[in-house]
């Protein structure tokens, strides 16, 4: 369905060009509560990547009212995608279950019109899917909506990964005290921060990259020491404009419910606030402990982030 057979009432998903993305970046940020904040910080730079600047990279906005793409500047937007349909992968918003359903006609449309893009989909484990999407990602809410009619798409019932994060900041006026235990990773730690990235994948199954020796030197790795042990780490991820997100806390098992972590998050959110932004985590929905933990610091959540792997080899 396009846009011309729309009714003024019902949004209409629009492709436009890649010269609005800054306009889509500040959008998704704006709209999504700051939850969608990383992806968005990837958004704004389409236009500037000339790799990406291809007929395979689809920025699509959903509005009320039919409009050309090019006078598409997001102040009207209900909704935006990025779809690449060589990466099998779409990054949504989608803010109402009609948003969700515009989202979905639009990859169909895109989809049947483009036969000879169907050989893309082939792979040794899978029959060729109608459609070539694997995995999305975006607010909880829009995903959800999403999801069975994507699941249709693919000839599945279900889902075959479903993953939900709590995006939570630490309120300005809740204080964050530095740990005189806490440092950053050195030399020599690095049998440490072996065993970390093992059992952190083992626990949360998440793989951190190999390079121990780049951590240390990008300074990015934060341990807490007692007795002489390390107990917990974490690490500064992506660092944004405005933000910088926690990532891999991680508290050893035998050092478990002793308040290590909690000691560990506060001091790295105190060093995030002395660089002059703001401290943002992520929790796996399921994660009671550190849910638990989080909101016991008074970290408050600000929304939902949401992971759909469609096909068991996405």
């Amino acid at each position: 369905m396009n846009s011309t057979e729309q009714s003024d009432t019902r949004p209409a998903a629009v492709r436009v060009p890649l010269d609005r993305s800054k306009q889509a970046a500040e959008y998704l940020r704006s709209a999504s509560g700051g939850v969608m904040g990383t992806l968005a910080h990837f958004w704004e730079r389409l236009s500037l990547t000339p790799p990406l600047a291809r007929d395979d990279l689809h920025l699509v906005a959903v509005t009320k009212k039919p409009a050309a793409p090019a006078s598409i500047n997001f102040t009207t937007a209900c909704g935006a995608m990025l779809y690449v349909p060589k990466a099998h992968r779409a990054e949504v918003l989608a803010s109402s279950n009609e948003t969700a359903e515009a989202l979905c006609d639009y990859l169909q449309t895109w989809w049947d019109s483009n036969p000879a893009q169907k050989t893309t989909a082939v792979t040794a484990a899978l029959p060729i899917p109608p459609l070539p999407i694997n995995y999305v990602t975006g607010l909880a809410a829009g995903v959800k909506a999403m999801t069975p009619r994507l699941l249709n798409m693919v000839n599945r019932k279900a889902a075959a990964r479903q993953t939900v994060n709590i995006m939570m900041t630490l309120p300005p006026d809740q204080p964050a005290p530095l740990c005189p235990k806490v440092r950053l990773a050195r030399d020599g730690d690095e049998p440490v921060l072996h065993r970390w990235r093992k059992l952190y994948n083992q626990e949360r199954g998440i793989l951190f990259d190999a390079d121990i020796n780049a951590w240390i030197e990008s300074r990015n790795v934060c341990v807490h020491e007692s007795n002489g042990e390390i107990v917990a780490l974490a690490k500064f991820d992506l660092a944004l404009t405005t933000t910088i997100e926690i990532g891999g806390v991680f508290t050893f098992p035998e050092y478990r419910k002793q308040g290590f972590g909690g000691e560990l998050v506060y001091d790295m959110a105190s060093r995030i606030r002395q660089m002059g932004k703001t401290p943002v985590l992520q929790v796996d929905a399921e994660n009671d402990p550190a849910l638990m933990l989080y909101q016991k610091m008074n970290w408050v959540e600000l929304g939902r982030l949401a992971r759909v792997w469609l096909n068991s080899a996405a």
